[in-house]
């Protein structure tokens, strides 16, 4: 086993194996239905690592906000040391709460308590926007200006003989009409 770096792939020591890439790849994290956690990128290669259990390699994988934050929300003097130690306590905020939103400005160094009230909070104000949201959509009145597809109040609705007795909002008229003439 070689401790050597490899010439055609200088962040991986030793060789690559022929299966796997001799570079780092930028990858976003996939968000799954109903999960939170996807949108943040991160780079990926593979790795030895001495003290890992299947032959000394394996997939490393680090976040760009955390990258990031490391230039962006420590003095440049300070060591690298001191700063892994700092950020190894804490988490990497997105003020915008854009995940891949990774502008230095953008970035926040807080502890992990700290994090989960911040997050918490954006995610009760999320809801009672939406509660907002529902919550007028049942106060309109139910009537003519109601578009019979979609749901929503329009200044204007639009007859077609594709679907008699009901009126459209021009939007989902256009989108329905299927050829047929549509009557304002």
């Amino acid at each position: 086993m070689s401790l050597a770096m490899s010439a055609d792939a200088p962040h991986v020591i030793g060789e690559a194996e022929p299966q796997r890439q001799d570079h780092a790849t930028l990858e976003t994290k996939p968000s799954v239905h109903g999960y939170t956690g996807g949108g943040y990128e991160h780079w990926r290669s593979y790795e030895f690592r001495p003290e890992t259990p299947t032959r000394g390699k394996e997939d490393v994988y680090v976040s760009v906000h955390r990258l990031t934050a490391v230039v962006a929300c420590y003095p440049a003097e300070q060591s690298i040391e001191a700063v892994l130690d700092d950020l190894r306590e804490k988490d990497v905020h997105h003020c915008s709460g854009v995940p891949w939103d990774n502008r230095p400005e953008n970035l926040e160094a807080v502890p992990h308590g700290r994090h989960s009230e911040i997050t918490q909070t954006q995610r009760r104000a999320w809801a009672e926007d939406s509660k907002r949201e529902v919550e007028e959509k049942e106060r309109q009145p139910v009537g003519a200006d109601e578009c019979a597809y979609c749901g929503e109040v329009a200044d204007v609705l639009a007859e077609c003989d594709a679907w008699p007795g009901e009126e459209r909002c021009l939007g989902c008229a256009k989108d329905t009409a299927n050829g047929h003439e549509v009557r304002l």
